[in-house]
């Protein structure tokens, strides 16, 4: 099997989405698998693509791949540009989805791939999707397409030399593919297993339908306490991997996992995205982080949250108080990302990945087998 065979397998052997990280399933579909699975992250709902041009060319560029940012500000600061997000998502009115539309999730994804001899050669590898969600969530089969490789950029002209021979598959220019996806995100395909294809569209965190999110608090704290209480995955734990998920992430991660999944999705109405920002404020340890670029080119602050030698970020613009995307930052050296299953070679300030994202309602979708 070559490593494109592998960037085809659209997730097809992952198991149920994970509500903690919902966004990263856009990851897991167009780019080249990691060294390792996260034991930290499960695989994630798809919720999205990107409007970028997708029948752009494959770039290749010599560039560092490090992200360095300000150091991040305190809770304090966090809270009241979270409080002033909240309010002037208050202000935005929402444009319901009406039966017969469809929300277009557009996405681009950027991520750390490490190849070579001891992963000693990197590259950030983009991908894009473009998802046409309907007006009920729970529909069995919708439009999903993914474009693999959009984007590359190499850290050093070595890494760029090295991947002609050691990772040919950076240099391809594969077309977008259109497929039907389940309820869950999930690609429908023949080698797909009966538990996967068949698992029941059943509305909760993972799969938040208007209704469903209509009956979640809007108090902060209740809110919260709903986050940090639900079950992290939404079907008892099928092998030692999940398992230790649900032993090892504590409610607090979990809860500022769900807050960027939900705002990410696009679903959720302004009441409920106000309210998802007055609980990520009471969230210990969140900082906030300035003039925050996503890798769509637009400028926001980040509300952050650190674990295991990482900082997942919520990016948001001052403007609108819009959730523009997401990204994660290594914090620690390398000996101290085991627990996150990064390799030695990373660095502080590196982004091991981030999103762009942006939404709008369609009457058209295109048609899928």
């Amino acid at each position: 099997m070559t490593e494109i065979d592998l960037l085809k397998r659209i997730r097809d052997d992952v198991p149920a989405p994970d509500p903690l990280a919902l966004a990263r399933a856009r990851q897991r579909l167009f780019t080249p698998p990691p060294v390792r699975r996260r034991v930290t992250r499960g695989r994630l709902l798809v919720a999205g693509g990107l409007a970028l041009t997708l029948a752009g060319g494959f770039l290749a560029a010599d560039v560092v791949g490090h992200e360095s940012s300000p150091l991040p500000g305190t809770a304090a600061d966090a809270s009241t540009f979270l409080a002033n997000a909240a309010a002037l998502v208050k202000a935005g009115p929402d444009t319901p989805i009406r039966p017969g539309q469809y929300r277009l999730v557009t996405t681009e994804v950027s991520r750390m791939y490490e190849f070579g001899p001891g992963k000693k050669y990197r590259a950030m590898v983009n991908g894009a999707t473009n998802e046409w969600i309907p007006a009920d969530p729970t529909t069995r089969r919708h439009p999903l397409q993914t474009q693999e490789l959009t984007k590359v950029e190499f850290t050093t002209p070595e890494a760029r030399a090295a991947a002609r021979r050691l990772a040919p598959v950076l240099f391809t220019h594969p077309k977008p593919t259109l497929y039907a996806a389940n309820c869950h995100g999930i690609i429908i395909q023949s080698s797909l297993s009966p538990e996967v294809l068949n698992r029941p569209c059943i509305p909760g965190w993972s799969l938040p339908t208007a209704e469903f999110l209509a009956r979640q608090p809007r108090d902060p704290d209740k809110l919260l306490t709903a986050l940090r209480n639900a079950p992290l995955l939404d079907h008892p734990p099928s092998n030692p991997l999940e398992q230790a998920r649900v032993e090892n992430t504590p409610p607090d991660e979990i809860a500022f996992g769900r807050i960027a999944a939900v705002l990410e999705l696009g679903v959720a109405p302004a009441d409920l995205r106000a309210a998802l920002y007055q609980a990520a404020a009471k969230i210990p340890g969140i900082v906030l982080i300035d003039d925050v670029v996503t890798i769509a080119g637009k400028h926001g602050r980040a509300i952050g949250y650190e674990r295991h030698g990482q900082r997942q970020d919520i990016i948001i613009s001052p403007t609108d108080g819009q959730s523009i995307g997401s990204r994660w930052v290594v914090t620690q050296e390398g000996a101290d990302l085991d627990k996150a299953n990064l390799t030695g070679n990373a660095r502080p300030g590196d982004l091991d990945m981030a999103t762009s994202v942006t939404s709008r309602i369609t009457s058209r979708a295109p048609a899928i087998k």
